[in-house]
């Protein structure tokens, strides 16, 4: 079991390492090979995939490896999803239709949009079997799969990228690549370390199926709605960007912004492999355990960044210039800040998961919307009179204001538990 348990945080921290880095390292590759205006356009196709990638998620995942009383079986787990996913390709279809007539976006921007969210596409499907995974005690094998998956595209796109001098092609190509590992790692993983009740799934929905998919797709609702807000929020100054100025400042302000997203990830992947453990604490009512369990959590998020912001200050920007192959010289105050709205956002993206583990997810959407639509208000007016420094500062506030919220919500329901 210790075994086990060491396998799963080696495993779950490199797969959190390769989450973080996967933007960087294509977006290092891209400036050397095509150029800074390709980069920008990456830079958004990140943020319109990061927005869309939930709708196929659609929270489940946390709910799932915390239904320590098994209310869903994995089955309606995996239905679900499928119906998630399809949903995720609908939206897609409408967002490509939406970027081709009414912004009227190029064909090359387009294919690498589309590229990137497929992509995505195949890491919400592994999304749900990473969680079957957990559930079953083998976390180490869904982080496993989702390594193996993300170095076989990270290895195959430079080439693909040298040879075809096209970043939809080669991004095309990537998507392919990681549909066939998916494919190929589950079929050798799954019998393994699936239950004898799991082995042989059905995968068409049924008319019985349908109430049951219904409830879950309901409990997860709120979930959804703050995954998928989350991800617009912390996108947003990048669409405001995409509206006001270029491709190549796009691409600058993507870059010093990537660092900040490092915090809340591997913050992330610290807590992932406890998230059972603090369900099971709930459960038994060992409250006091529960509480000091969120106090490391928060301790551990503050020496992160300290530890980030005096690396970044005296070296972020030419290791990022270094990096990109770009002169970042003038995005220095921009990259201070946004490594403090990304400890905001690590706290807040912690603490929803704490209040999920409680069941208290309903209290989770309304904050969400508060942020959202207040990004949607301020954002692109900000960024339009004061560029990239205007939407690093207000991004920071957004992630302060959500956090101070959801401060506020855990501790009024941990006093109601006389913690």
């Amino acid at each position: 079991m210790k075994n086990t348990a060491k396998q799963d945080y080696v495993w779950n921290t490199a797969a959190g390492l390769i989450n973080a880095a996967e933007a960087v390292i294509m977006s290092m590759i891209v400036t050397r090979i095509t150029g800074l205006a390709d980069a920008g356009m990456l830079t958004m196709a990140f943020a319109v995939g990061n927005l869309i990638m939930p709708i196929g998620k659609f929270g489940i995942r946390n709910y799932q490896v915390t239904d320590i009383d098994n209310i869903f079986s994995f089955s309606i787990y995996l239905k679900a999803r499928m119906v998630t996913v399809t949903m995720m390709l609908i939206a897609i279809a409408g967002y490509i239709s939406y970027a081709f007539f009414e912004l009227q976006y190029g064909k090359e921007k387009i294919g690498i949009i589309l590229a990137i969210c497929m992509i995505y596409v195949v890491e919400a499907a592994e999304d749900v079997f990473w969680g079957y995974y957990q559930r079953q005690g083998h976390l180490y094998a869904g982080a496993k799969m989702f390594c193996f998956r993300w170095l076989g595209i990270l290895i195959i796109f430079p080439i693909s990228l040298y040879i075809s001098k096209s970043l939809s092609k080669a991004l095309m190509i990537c998507f392919m690549v990681s549909f066939i590992l998916f494919v190929i790692i589950l079929y050798v993983s799954y019998p393994n370390i699936c239950s004898d009740e799991d082995r042989h799934l059905k995968l068409f929905l049924t008319k019985s199926d349908l109430p049951i998919v219904g409830r879950l797709l309901k409990i997860a609702f709120p979930l959804f709605g703050i995954s998928f807000l989350s991800f617009y929020v912390n996108n947003a100054p990048k669409y405001a960007i995409d509206a006001c100025l270029s491709d190549e400042i796009q691409a600058c302000y993507g870059f010093v912004a990537m660092p900040v997203f490092v915090i809340g990830l591997l913050n992330g992947f610290i807590y992932q492999p406890t998230l059972v453990l603090m369900a099971a604490e709930w459960e038994q009512k060992q409250y006091l355990k529960f509480g000091k369990r969120i106090i490391r959590q928060l301790l551990l998020i503050s020496v992160i960044l300290a530890v980030c912001l005096a690396g970044a200050y005296v070296l972020g920007i030419p290791v990022l210039s270094w990096l990109y192959h770009t002169d970042l010289t003038d995005y220095k105050a921009e990259l201070l800040i946004l490594l403090v709205a990304g400890t905001f956002l690590a706290i807040s993206g912690y603490l929803s998961v704490v209040l999920t583990v409680m069941r208290c997810q309903k209290d989770l959407l309304w904050p969400y919307c508060l942020v959202a639509v207040t990004a949607a208000i301020v954002l692109k007016k900000t960024v339009s009179q004061y560029g990239t420094l205007g939407a690093a500062v207000c991004y920071m506030l957004l992630m302060l204001l959500l956090c101070l919220i959801y401060g506020g919500i855990l501790i009024v329901r941990l006093k109601r538990t006389k913690i």
